[in-house]
């Protein structure tokens, strides 16, 4: 059973986020048959919702259909969202919580609901990167958990696997940029890359995305031999 695997860096700079996501998709590609495809949303525009509720007259060939939005990536993004089986989602947490810049992406998704459901069924794991250990990993892994809900894909754990070290999170995979290091102008390119000192998050990272690899590949046999009425047609 191949499957493909979608890692989406959130993070608004290239750093500790695309790491995480790189080496989760590793641990994804390390159960055979996968294939992976990698995201980095800062290379794209992305605008905000508008909220007019123009997507409820939407299809998956036109998802957005605001003018004054849909000329940005989004729909691009969307498109190779929905070719994936499954996804592994990364984001550094912002003051508590996802990064606006990578919100926006959620919240334009919408049109992907509106439109059928898209999303449905899609296995899905959640990454997250801090400045400290208590800094909002857990809420911001919840709060993409929430995302994944709302669109009634199927979210999932670092699995069974753990090391003697300990797993640092059990709602999905967290990790540190490199505290107690203190982020100033003077050692801000080594902080990009601090999460690479963090052993515990980074395996976490590998097993998640071996988890996220082994489920779709069971959801996806799976539907080969169950019937459904999914992907839903209308709204």
């Amino acid at each position: 059973m191949k499957v493909k695997i979608l890692g989406l860096s959130g993070s608004p700079r290239h750093g500790n986020t695309d790491i995480m996501v790189k080496e989760s998709l590793e641990g994804a590609d390390s159960t055979g048959d996968v294939e992976t495809d990698f995201i980095s949303v800062c290379d794209y525009d992305i605008r905000p919702c508008k909220s007019c509720y123009k997507c409820t007259h939407t299809n998956m060939e036109k998802l957005c259909v605001n003018p004054e939005v849909r000329k940005d990536d989004a729909n691009m993004l969307f498109k190779r969202m929905l070719e994936a089986d499954g996804w592994l989602v990364g984001v550094p947490v912002y003051f508590g919580s996802i990064p606006a810049q990578f919100k926006a992406l959620i919240d334009r998704s919408m049109s992907v609901e509106m439109a059928g459901y898209g999303f449905r069924n899609k296995i899905c794991g959640a990454l997250t990167v801090a400045f400290d250990r208590n800094g909002g990993l857990e809420r911001t892994i919840v709060d993409l958990q929430s995302w994944f809900l709302i669109h009634d894909m199927i979210p999932v754990s670092v699995g069974p696997e753990r090391p003697t070290q300990g797993i640092a999170c059990y709602w999905g995979a967290a990790c540190l940029q490199g505290w107690p290091q203190q982020i100033s102008s003077s050692n801000y390119e080594k902080s990009l890359e601090g999460v690479k000192e963090d052993v515990i998050g980074l395996e976490a990272a590998r097993l998640l995305g071996k988890r996220v690899a082994e489920l779709t590949k069971v959801i996806k046999a799976g539907f080969q031999e169950v019937k459904t009425v999914w992907p839903y047609k209308g709204v």
